[in-house]
């Protein structure tokens, strides 16, 4: 493991960059377990990233959970349309 973060809103979580460059949301206490949630950049953007992958990693899956999206029962917005941001 070469970065490990809890997330504020829940101490059961935990976010962890992998040796092979992969960034996982986890349970805190199942590391065994499969991943919730895994980000993969391709290497050529890894490069342009200049060692910030697992940051940007970290902020795409604050924003998922503050908007309700990885775990949200109330409000949940249909997702099943590709969405893209240009």
């Amino acid at each position: 493991m070469k970065g490990v973060t809890t997330l504020s809103d829940s101490p059961f979580l935990e976010i962890v960059e992998l040796a092979d460059g992969d960034i996982i949301l986890q349970s805190a206490d199942d590391e065994s377990g499969e991943p919730l949630v895994r980000i993969r950049f391709a290497p050529e953007i890894v490069e342009h990233l200049r060692g910030a992958s697992f940051d940007i990693a970290r902020e795409m899956i604050d924003k998922a959970i503050q908007d309700n999206r990885l775990w949200g029962d109330e409000g949940e917005e249909d997702l099943s349309n590709t969405r893209v941001l240009h």
